[in-house]
């Protein structure tokens, strides 16, 4: 399945635009905490649509289903 991540306009949108940016490029740390912001980013958006089992986890209160 393909998600579309720059659909809608977020932080992405602008992290993207300034990779993009010839000005914002020469800026090594910037650039290269975008790439990280977008990587984080498109790593969550993956994870929704992996499948999941519960497992039974023993804590200190009981037993939780997650």
């Amino acid at each position: 399945m393909i998600v579309n991540l720059s659909k809608e306009h977020s932080l992405l949108t602008n992290w993207i635009a300034e990779l993009r940016d010839i000005t914002i490029q020469g800026d090594r740390l910037r650039f290269r905490r975008n790439l990280e912001r977008i990587g984080e980013i498109a790593a969550y958006e993956i994870s929704k649509q992996l499948t999941w089992k519960d497992v039974e986890t023993q804590t200190p209160l009981g037993i939780h289903n997650s």
